[in-house]
């Protein structure tokens, strides 16, 4: 049995996360801003299921639900998974919501790993897996500021993780397509564009907007995906779950790859000392 530590569990992947390891038996600390939403998973696993207030922009509340969580033992793996979304151009993005986006998902997840750092240091052991996007590795029109938030945190977990792969701790970043949660309708949306970008963006947003109830992917299923990645002695550094994610990822992949190989040698000679 593990002692798992999740964050976001009122709905979507937390939800189903949370769930999904405590009925494998794991100890689960389910955290979430409105801890009311979870009593159904505490009482339908009493004594697996703590659930705790937590939120993540908040530095006391963090404080608080880690000190409740390290006090009763080891923690095995933390799953930074709270989140929000927003939908507009970069121009037209409102600024307080824009820096709402990376408050939370950049800095709620840097956070709340930090404080439990030392926890995991001490132990010499723990998996720190994190719910990025398919967003945070390649860039979407009417995205930029969520895309901005994820692949802030990428390169944050990446960087951790050359920091503690040799105190025992692991790091995995998690980054699906579309799965089917609130996301979409709870997330800010600015429709108001100027008409210079209505070619790009009304496309967008008949996609978005067909999107809620169609996402392929099934947060259950990645659940159990993330049960088997903790299980792992030598887990990913990367998961992309679902296949638009690992479809959109090669493309991403391989059209870096040659735009490396067409400007190779411009960009080799910056090295020429005159």
């Amino acid at each position: 049995m593990a002692t798992w530590f999740i964050s976001g569990c009122s709905t979507g992947i937390g939800r189903a996360t949370a769930h999904t390891a405590a009925a494998a038996g794991h100890r689960v600390f389910a955290t979430a801003r409105q801890p009311e939403t979870l009593s159904g998973l505490a009482e339908e696993y009493p004594e697996l299921v703590v659930p705790l207030a937590l939120d993540v922009t908040d530095p006391a509340s963090i404080r608080y639900a880690v000190t409740q969580a390290v006090g009763t033992g080891p923690i095995d793996v933390v799953v930074n998974n709270a989140g929000i979304g927003y939908f507009s151009t970069i121009e037209e993005s409102d600024p307080q919501e824009a820096r709402r986006v990376m408050d939370t998902n950049f800095w709620g997840s840097a956070d709340l790993t930090t404080a439990l750092l030392p926890h995991m240091r001490e132990h010499r052991q723990g998996h720190i897996i994190t719910i990025s996007s398919i967003a945070g590795v390649r860039g979407s029109a009417g995205m930029g500021y969520y895309c901005a938030s994820k692949w802030a945190i990428s390169g944050f977990m990446e960087s951790l993780a050359k920091e503690v792969a040799h105190l025992g701790i692991k790091v995995t970043l998690v980054e699906p397509g579309p799965v089917l949660s609130q996301w979409i309708p709870s997330g800010a949306k600015v429709r108001d564009i100027h008409p210079d970008y209505a070619e790009v963006m009304e496309p967008y947003w008949e996609r978005i907007d067909a999107l809620p109830g169609n996402q392929p992917g099934d947060p259950h299923a990645l659940a159990r995906a993330l049960l088997q990645v903790a299980a792992h002695d030598a887990p990913p550094l990367h998961l992309l779950a679902g296949r638009h994610a690992i479809v959109q990822g090669a493309a991403k992949a391989a059209g870096l790859a040659e735009e490396i190989r067409q400007w190779e040698q411009l960009g080799l000679s910056i090295d020429t000392r005159a």
